[in-house]
Order: structure tokens, then C-alpha cells, then sequence
């Protein structure tokens, strides 16, 4: 998967696993805290992610990876040949064929949806490229992340002006025309890091999503915190304590 998943996505790539995307996350909250930098890390969320790809789409992304003609016919039977019907009142009614989604539960699901949102990477990616966008420099401008992925999670880390805001909402409504893939506004939210706390009710609602502040909950785990207060893990080993116990 890693020679054909870009470096900002960590889900089924050899040698990277989850805490990767939360520890440079907690990196990249602390940098700007440290150096007061004002900045708005964004984290977005697909609307029923798995059941809205675009098929062509997907044959479009295996392309660009290089994939042959045999092997796009195999994979295109894979997700739309299967026959599928509805139990209602424990009858089946009449059946019917897939024409865009992934079946949830199919071992390949997950590798043929990572394809997929990989398009919304390059598509950040070249938008930095371009400096459209501006992101994060660690060193001496020699690591630049405009944005984490993990499955259907993405985080994008914003500078602070509005046109990188807009370019940033243009880029995800190209991605949802071109791949079916809607972003959940309702479920995405932006986080203030620094001043100027006018501007954080504006962007929010440019963007039709949430507000949250620091910690937040990031893939499972407190993020943005001060760590060495024991408050900070208080919600963290209850859950912990609650799942050893069921």
C-alpha cells in the first residue's frame, strides 16, 4: 500500500500505524502554541463514506496509480457484480446490483477506500504545491504537512488567513463532485490556537461547521491537553476501565 498511498495517510501502510497521525497532530497543536502562531487545525468527517464512492472514480484513481486494464476489470466485478436484496419483514425483496459504494465488511473495502480518498490528498497536496495552501514547516523548511489522513478521518491544518480557507472548502466540493464522497459538515469542526477569536465564528460558519476547543478527542484520544495534569487522562483509562470490564 505504501507504493501507492502517499506519505500523509497512514491506514494499511507498512510501518505506520494510528498514533502516528495523533502524536505529529499533538506536535504540530504544540509548535503553534510554542512559537504563538495563530492556527486552526480542521478535522472533516465523510457523510456515509463507504456507501457514496463513485466507481468510476475509483477505476479514474487506479489509473493514475498505474494499475493495468485486467486489473481494474477484476476489481470493477469485485464491487459491482454482487447481487444484494433487502430483508423486510423477513421477506427478501427483489434484487438488485451495486452501482457506486463499497461493501462495508469486505476485506478489500478498506484498501479500494483508501484509493479513493487518496485523491483528496493529492488534490491538498498539489493545492500546497501551488501555495494555495501553507500547512506546517517543521525544521529548517524541510518537513511541510497541510493535512493527516486515517481512513475516513482527514485533519487539515490551516494558516491564518481566509483565503486559505476558501481554497481549502473549494478543494473539498471538487473532491465530493468528482468521487460522490460528501463531507459531514455537521460532524467537522475547527479548533482556534492562538488570538483573534472574531475570526473563528466567521470561519465556522463560511465553512458550516462545528467549533470545538482544546483538549479535543482525536481518533480515541485527548489531543491539545496539558498531559502532565492527571485530570488530562482521567476520561481516557475510565473508558479504558470500562472496556476491560465488558
Amino acid at each position: 500500500m505504501n507504493m501507492i498511498i502517499g506519505d500523509y495517510h497512514v491506514t494499511f501502510v507498512k510501518d505506520d500505524q494510528i498514533l502516528d497521525s495523533v502524536v505529529i497532530t499533538e506536535d504540530i497543536v504544540h509548535k503553534w502554541k510554542r512559537d504563538k502562531v495563530w492556527g486552526i487545525p480542521l478535522k472533516q468527517d465523510f457523510e456515509k463514506a463507504y456507501d457514496s464512492v463513485d466507481h468510476n472514480f475509483l477505476m479514474d484513481m487506479m489509473t493514475e496509480m498505474s494499475f493495468g486494464d485486467r486489473w481494474k476489470r477484476w476489481m470493477r466485478d469485485c464491487i459491482s457484480m454482487p447481487v444484494l436484496s433487502v430483508l423486510i419483514n423477513r421477506s427478501h425483496m427483489s434484487q438488485f446490483t451495486i452501482r457506486r459504494g463499497l461493501c462495508q465488511g469486505d476485506p478489500l473495502s478498506a484498501f479500494l477506500f483508501n484509493m479513493v480518498v487518496e485523491g483528496l490528498s493529492l488534490l491538498l497536496k498539489k493545492a500546497h504545491d501551488m501555495d494555495m495552501i501553507k500547512g506546517v514547516t517543521f525544521g529548517d523548511n524541510i518537513i511541510h504537512i497541510s493535512h493527516l489522513q486515517y481512513a475516513d478521518d482527514t485533519m487539515l491544518f490551516l494558516e491564518s488567513n481566509l483565503k486559505s480557507l476558501l481554497t481549502i472548502k473549494r478543494i473539498l466540493r471538487c473532491f465530493e463532485l468528482a468521487s460522490e464522497l460528501r463531507i459531514n459538515f455537521h460532524k467537522s469542526y475547527m479548533v482556534r490556537i492562538g488570538k483573534r477569536l472574531d475570526c473563528i465564528e466567521e470561519w465556522s460558519r463560511r465553512l458550516k461547521c462545528k467549533k470545538a476547543s482544546l483538549p479535543l478527542n482525536y481518533l480515541g484520544l485527548p489531543l491539545g491537553g496539558r498531559s502532565n495534569v492527571v485530570s488530562f487522562w482521567k476520561s481516557l483509562l475510565a473508558r479504558i476501565e470500562n472496556r476491560l470490564a465488558s
